[in-house]
């Protein structure tokens, strides 16, 4: 794993991962390897009383501007699905396991959005227990302008959050929302101004694990709580 294109750090009992890879977090086949590598190390914590959350953040000013349309394209045979036996390809079980898994760690995980957080960028952000979002920051799923729909848990996490109708409209329309909107639609569970983000997500953290007893089924109750104290 190149240490420079997935960044994982630990500061009082904290886990943050900064994505940094190159152009604005664009998900190639080497973002990918990269990431399953470093969720890999983070699954692995999973039992760890000391690790408190987990934040996933860019290194840039863009959360992550999605994955690569041409490399998408260009996915060669062997990695397609098979509609002669039904299965789909054991890179796509893989990779949907290191974003879906993330809402199942027994500790908060936060996304802290900044800039574009859009196609599977987006995915990561709904698999997150929790979504912080600054003002500037746009997110979407343009991925039905290219004929394809989000395959890695981002259409059944986009309905739980948001609703049936409002996922609909975000997932099929491929249009890009304001943070505002994302905020007021239920995408995301704080609004924070510039630069915020990573602070607000470090308070929520620092609230759930002084409250104790945090599971991931109980966590729309952790953030009604939080924000019902912070009024």
């Amino acid at each position: 794993m190149s240490e420079s294109t997935m960044i994982l750090t630990e500061e009082n009992g904290i886990l943050r991962l900064t994505m940094n890879a190159p152009s604005n977090n664009l998900m190639t086949a080497d973002f990918f390897r990269d990431y399953e590598a470093v969720m890999a190390e983070i699954e692995n914590r999973a039992g760890d009383k000391s690790v408190k959350g987990l934040i996933i953040c860019g290194a840039g000013r863009h959360f992550s501007t999605g994955a690569d349309v041409a490399a998408l394209a260009d996915r060669s045979a062997d990695e397609a699905y098979d509609d002669a036996d039904g299965k789909l390809p054991a890179g796509h079980i893989r990779q949907k396991h290191y974003f879906t898994f993330l809402r199942s760690l027994p500790f908060p995980t936060v996304s802290a959005v900044t800039g574009f957080c859009i196609g599977s960028g987006s995915e990561i952000a709904v698999n997150c227990h929790y979504r912080v979002i600054e003002k500037g920051a746009r997110i979407g799923q343009p991925e039905s302008t290219f004929g394809i729909l989000p395959a890695l848990g981002g259409v059944a996490r986009t309905i739980e959050i948001c609703g049936m109708k409002n996922a609909y409209e975000l997932v099929m329309s491929g249009e890009l929302i304001p943070a505002e909107q994302a905020y007021e639609l239920g995408w995301a569970d704080i609004f924070a101004g510039k630069k915020q983000s990573i602070p607000e997500a470090e308070k929520l953290i620092e609230f759930i694990a002084e409250k104790g007893g945090f599971t991931p089924e109980a966590h729309r109750s952790f953030i009604k709580l939080y924000k019902e104290e912070s009024v």
